[in-house]
This record gives structure tokens, C-alpha cells and sequence, in this order.
């Protein structure tokens, strides 16, 4: 689904641009960046691997995925609203702030808090569902911020440099 701009007080909320396949090579790479992402780390693609991305996420029909953007124009990272099911109506929700100059300056409670707004006004959403690593405290902070309270832990469900780990499992409901 093609994704409508939304704001928060800081920051525009808006659908992917060509442009941020760019960015999101730096920050797929990053190694601090990485350190919480569900995938292995990465090497870097060829652009055209970014761009797929960016028209897969467009054509997901059970998704929302936007980018991050200061009012300056800076883009500092995305969120997403996908595994969207209408007939129990939940949703997952992710995000990551790509630019470190940005972190730990209250702009992922900030748009999680537009986003819960967004899924349950906007997109009539009973239920979010959200997944942190174990040791990615600033997260597991944001979504307690946020009123979502941790309901489960995915035991040895991930491999982090050679090693078994949890995941935490988070959710709100309207």
C-alpha cells in the first residue's frame, strides 16, 4: 500500500523516496546500526536491491512503511505498520533511527506515539504487536514509554554474533 504522509510535533512521516535507498545503505551496513536488527549483518548491496525494497514495500498490500524526516528535511530513519490483518485487526509495528546524531533524543517515543495514533484512529486497529532483542534497552524504554507492555519472550529466537538470544515481545491494544 502506498503509504500517506503523516506528521508529529518534530517530524514529518512520509512514504519512501528514491532517495532514501542511499541512505539505508550506510545504515545497513553500520555495525552499531545493526547490532539490534533481526538480520545477519549486512554487506552492501547494489543500489537496485534498495530500490526493489522501496516498490516491494509500495506493492505490500498488508503494510504501511514511511520514512523519518526532521522539518529541516533531514531523513533520520523509518517505521513501519505491517502484518496488517484486517479481520483481527492488529498490526506490527517497527522502526529504526538510522542517523546516531539522533539517538537517544525522544524521536522513537515520538513516532511511536504518532503511529499508535495513526493504527488505531486512522487504519481502526484493536491491537499492535512489537519485537525488541533482549539487550536493546533504549527500545524495550521507548515501548514501555509508549504504554505497551511486554506480554512474551521468544526464547533463543534469534543468533547474534555466533550466540543465542531473546526477543522480547511487546504489545498495546486500543
Amino acid at each position: 500500500m502506498k503509504s500517506p504522509q503523516t506528521t508529529s510535533l518534530n517530524y514529518i512521516i512520509r512514504p519512501f523516496k528514491k532517495e532514501d535507498a542511499l541512505l539505508w545503505q550506510t545504515w545497513d551496513i553500520d555495525p552499531e546500526i545493526q547490532s539490534y536488527m533481526p538480520e545477519p549483518k549486512n554487506e552492501e548491496e547494489d543500489i537496485s536491491a534498495q530500490y526493489e525494497y522501496i516498490e516491494e514495500c509500495e506493492n505490500d498490500e498488508g503494510g504501511y512503511y514511511w520514512s523519518i524526516e526532521t522539518k529541516d528535511g533531514v531523513t533520520i530513519g523509518t517505521v513501519s505498520l505491517f502484518e496488517i490483518n484486517s479481520h483481527h485487526k492488529i498490526a506490527d509495528l517497527g522502526i529504526i533511527i538510522g542517523d546516531k546524531e539522533y539517538w537517544g533524543m525522544g524521536v522513537a517515543t515520538e513516532v511511536v506515539n504518532t503511529m499508535k495514533g495513526y493504527a488505531f484512529n486512522i487504519l481502526g486497529i484493536e491491537r499492535i504487536n512489537a519485537e525488541v532483542e533482549e539487550g536493546n534497552l533504549p527500545m524495550n524504554k521507548v515501548f514501555e514509554k509508549t504504554g505497551f507492555e511486554q506480554d512474551g519472550v521468544f526464547k533463543n529466537a534469534r543468533v547474534k554474533d555466533g550466540k543465542r538470544i531473546n526477543v522480547l515481545h511487546f504489545g498495546i491494544c486500543k
